[in-house]
């Protein structure tokens, strides 16, 4: 076991076991390098960029998954709605390209990462670099009709100045045992969160009553179908794949939560884990048997030149609830000085599906466990 698996483990526990807790030396100089680096850009000392552009930053006080991915594409829905023009920035992590780089949907995972080739399939336009700055710019020069801007996981990112702030934790984790890094999976302290506009709560299970969960807006998460990743017209119930004993492929922040929705959607299977971002070979695959595999969306970006019959994505739906469309809005038209009107009440009351593509009406179909005898050579499209 690897040292950040031993630290993982101990983290989202109720409080650090004694041999975690020998580590509070670097947790104390963790606190004290994160407070010098805020007050440098607090003070002026080192410089936070204004883009000419409206920013909203979203991002995590933990480390791992929390679910920023749907909800950045949530927010992207809203601000559509009402009537913006967003684009979208991102680090292009595990890549994170020095330069910054314009992504399609037909852009490869291998050089501008996974999660921003889902926010392109939108079709807003999507720019990734390191330097979030520079890809703001660059984004902005290349797509002048942009009129605010998202800024994928950069709520850490301060030499971007940023409008509004957006938190999220995920209701499963939370904030693990409330302590910084090593002893704990926090980046930031926990009152960090109490400054940002809007904290929202990705779960499973809507609140007994109302939109929130104690500070957060709660977002409800659900899965309820899949399409083949070799023809994604081909669209089918989950519940198709009930009795089959699919594999669950994850390499996810949380691969655990992938298969625990399968289940609570009465699919069951064996869950096969890799890293977070894992690039996907043919060896991970070569084990499996002819029973279906399903896989997220997150990791079928990176499975588009090893298609066969047997892989099926399953798109995790995410829905903001009305009141936090209402107060995102509210936000937004504060400071881009757009007077607020019919459009965003609309966009706060439309009906959301939760889901960032569109995708064709289901039909009937079937999943196979054949395996294509022929294997398609890797997408040869890239940033460009």
């Amino acid at each position: 076991m690897s040292v950040q698996s031993w630290l993982e483990q101990r983290w989202w526990r109720s409080k650090p076991d004694a041999a975690v807790s020998l580590l509070r030396p670097l947790e104390i100089a963790f606190r004290a390098v994160g407070r010098a680096r805020t007050l440098a850009f607090r003070r002026g000392w080192r410089k936070q960029t204004r883009i000419g552009c409206p920013v909203i930053a979203v991002g995590n006080l933990v480390v791992g998954g929390s679910g920023k991915t749907p909800v950045v594409q949530a927010i992207i829905r809203c601000l559509l709605q009402a009537g913006y023009n967003p684009g979208v920035i991102s680090r292009g992590y595990p890549i994170s390209p020095d330069t910054p780089l314009l992504v399609t949907k037909d852009s490869s995972a291998k050089a501008v990462g996974d999660e921003p080739i889902l926010h392109a399939r939108m079709g807003v336009p999507v720019a990734v670099c390191a330097d979030r700055v520079a890809a703001a710019q660059m984004l902005l020069e290349r797509h002048p009709m942009v009129d605010i801007l998202v800024a994928d996981d950069a709520l850490q990112h301060y030499a971007l100045y940023r409008d509004v702030e957006v938190e999220v934790v995920s209701a499963e984790r939370g904030y693990g045992n409330g302590h910084l890094m090593p002893v704990g999976p926090l980046r930031e302290p926990l009152s960090r969160a109490l400054s940002c506009d809007v904290r929202i709560m990705p779960s499973w299970v809507p609140p007994k009553t109302g939109y929130k969960f104690g500070a957060h807006h709660v977002a409800v998460r659900r899965i309820d179908r899949a399409y083949s990743l070799a023809d994604p017209n081909q669209v089918v119930a989950l519940d198709v794949f009930s009795g089959k004993r699919p594999h669950m492929i994850a390499g996810i922040g949380n691969p655990r939560q992938f298969a625990d929705a399968l289940k609570r959607a009465g699919v069951e299977g064996k869950l096969i884990e890799f890293p977070d971002h894992h690039e996907f070979g043919w060896n991970d695959f070569a084990a499996l048997d002819a029973r279906p595999i399903l896989m997220t969306e997150k990791d079928a970006v990176k499975c588009r030149g090893l298609v066969d019959q047997r892989m099926w994505v399953v798109p995790l739906g995410l829905s903001l609830a009305t009141q936090t469309k209402i107060k995102l809005l509210r936000r937004v038209a504060e400071v881009t000085g757009r007077k607020q009107d019919s459009r965003d009440r609309q966009a706060a009351e439309a009906e959301d599906d939760g889901h960032s593509t569109v995708l064709p009406p289901q039909r009937a179909a079937q999943p196979t466990g054949k395996p294509t005898a022929a294997r398609a050579s890797a997408p040869g499209a890239t940033a460009k």
